[in-house]
């Protein structure tokens, strides 16, 4: 059994499409009453989500507050609390402010959880005197940035199969050329040798996309892998 509108294969006793969400139509069900009743179908009580969330916001805030008071009552300066509160924020960024809202937003909370990490890393290389902010974290984490968006982007848009093929392919090809980025950052920063382990890397990724974009011309191919893996 297939989607009528995008050709998905459906399992047995599916009500709608998983990938486009198009009901489906089954005619055992023909007279099966489909108007919503309210007290059938309740709202899920969403009370004890926020409520959790408070608790958490505090534990976080009492963990931080705590830690900054002993440090200054013992060192009279921030030391390794300053660790902690920036640590707790960038958690609290990336993984509960998310929950506040009722839908994830990639386009705001992708690129706010990047730069509390960015805000995370520029605190440790200040508080240890480093120099690799500038020169391997920051690009690095760019870098992983825009993998992870346009990822995300490629994942949640509708495009066509074709598009979609050609777009996750050259993603791959990208991830590759990252990997070997990554190991150039390192030997600039750190000195390590050059073309020690990326080329594998890149190599491998490299495959993988070129034969996701190949995949993309072949029409029997691209149904095959549309249909069966939702790309």
């Amino acid at each position: 059994m297939y989607c009528v509108k995008c050709g998905v294969s459906l399992e047995e006793g599916a009500a709608e499409c998983p990938l486009c969400g198009t009901p489906v139509w089954n005619p055992e069900n023909r007279e099966r009453n489909t108007h919503y009743n309210a007290d059938l179908y309740p709202e899920p009580e969403k009370s004890g989500k926020y409520t959790l969330l408070t608790v958490i916001t505090l534990v976080m805030l009492g963990t931080a507050l705590g830690c900054l008071i002993a440090c200054l009552a013992v060192y009279e300066r921030m030391a390794w609390s300053g660790y902690v509160v920036i640590g707790e924020a960038f958690l609290y960024v990336t993984l509960v402010l998310p929950f506040w809202f009722r839908r994830y937003y990639p386009a705001v909370f992708i690129p706010l959880s990047f730069l509390a990490l960015g805000g995370y890393l520029v605190y440790i290389n200040a508080a240890t005197g480093g120099h690799w902010f500038l020169p391997f974290a920051f690009p690095v984490t760019g870098m992983t940035f825009i993998v992870t968006y346009l990822g995300t982007g490629i994942a949640l848009l509708r495009f066509k199969p074709r598009t979609k093929l050609r777009l996750i392919g050259l993603l791959f090809i990208l991830i590759g050329g990252f990997t070997m980025l990554l190991e150039f950052f390192l030997h600039i920063t750190f000195k390590v040798r050059m073309f020690n382990w990326s080329l594998y890397s890149a190599g491998f990724f490299g495959l993988i996309g070129a034969f996701l974009f190949a995949s993309s011309l072949i029409k029997p191919l691209r149904r095959a892998m549309y249909k069966k893996l939702f790309i």
